[in-house]
């Protein structure tokens, strides 16, 4: 296991340099560079010259290849450069704007799970009944939804309508609401139907037959053998669902002007802000690296299968 651990582990270093490479060639073919958009923000007029001494202080006046090793080699040493709008440490910037982005993950997938995870399994403990087409409908529509509708449509009726949550910003409990309902909304509606359709497969199979032969009851079939079966396909979708948010819902935390790590990527991106959106790039490859490492081994905690095949395994 620590091998495999380990392999999995090293397996991020090319990872992040083939993303952070590729990443910097696109800015690079980007019409317009950091310094144009720096002035043209500001509204004044500035010269060729003034915008040329910027470009040679932030060193993009240097070929692609010099630009890209000088930065990589400040990543190395733990140096991610200054950002070119606010002259502030890249990493420091992004660090403060992750507390919002957890929050905003953590309370999504817990809504996402409490929702998902029981109506998934009524659907298919109720299937083809009146129980079951009620809750694929629901879910179908919420799948259908784009998320800046539904955040438009929680605005309208839950913030100007009835004034019981506001608008916008990162004040008190009452602003995480509107967000986390946006984004749990869509999450839960597609899982429920994922989990109604793994408990009805595993329902199907002879094992659930043969502990309803023997007497078994059925919450304990359910919960105890059916539920613990389906785990894999639910921990998948999460883990996908995780990484996701942890990168930042850009349009939902730029509609609620909420200030994590998804904004601050849009507002680097209209700014070419280069630094910043490489610390976001690392961000992401770090993220997915992690999260289907963590997915691996908990697979190999829940499927004894999957644990004998890596034990055999001369690889691990």
């Amino acid at each position: 296991m620590k091998k495999y651990i380990g392999k999995r582990l090293f397996q991020l270093i090319p990872i992040i340099l083939g993303i952070t490479l590729l990443s910097f060639t696109l800015m690079q073919t980007a019409a317009g560079d950091a310094v144009d958009a720096l002035y043209d923000n500001s509204g004044g007029a500035v010269s060729e010259t003034i915008k040329a001494e910027k470009r040679q202080e932030l060193g993009l006046d240097k070929p692609f290849l010099i630009q890209y090793m000088t930065w990589l080699g400040g990543v190395v040493i733990g140096d991610m450069g200054v950002s070119y709008i606010s002259n502030e440490p890249v990493f420091e910037t992004f660090v403060s704007k992750l507390p919002a982005t957890i929050f905003l993950t953590l309370t999504s997938i817990l809504l996402t799970v409490l929702i998902s995870i029981p109506f998934g399994i009524l659907s298919a403990v109720r299937h083809n009944r009146f129980t079951d087409y009620l809750i694929r409908f629901f879910s179908f529509i919420g799948n259908s939804l784009p998320g800046f509708f539904v955040s438009l449509l929680l605005i309208y009726f839950f913030a100007l309508k009835l004034k019981l949550f506001p608008v916008m910003g990162n004040g008190g409990w009452k602003s995480i609401v509107l967000p986390t309902l946006t984004l749990a909304i869509a999450m839960a509606s597609k899982y429920t139907r994922q989990v109604r359709t793994t408990v009805l497969e595993e329902l199907n199979k002879d094992y659930v037959m043969g502990a309803r032969a023997r007497g078994v009851r059925e919450p304990v079939v359910l919960y105890a053998s059916v539920l613990k079966s389906s785990m894999l396909t639910i921990i998948t979708l999460l883990a996908l669902s995780i990484g996701s948010l942890l990168g930042g819902t850009a349009i939902v935390e730029s509609i609620f002007m909420w200030d994590g790590v998804g904004k601050l990527a849009v507002d680097s991106i209209m700014m070419r802000d280069y630094p910043m959106i490489q610390a976001y790039v690392i961000w992401m490859a770090l993220i997915y690296v992690l999260v289907n490492l963590i997915t691996d081994l908990t697979y190999h905690y829940l499927d004894p299968r999957i644990r004998l095949e890596q034990e055999a395994s001369p690889w691990n």
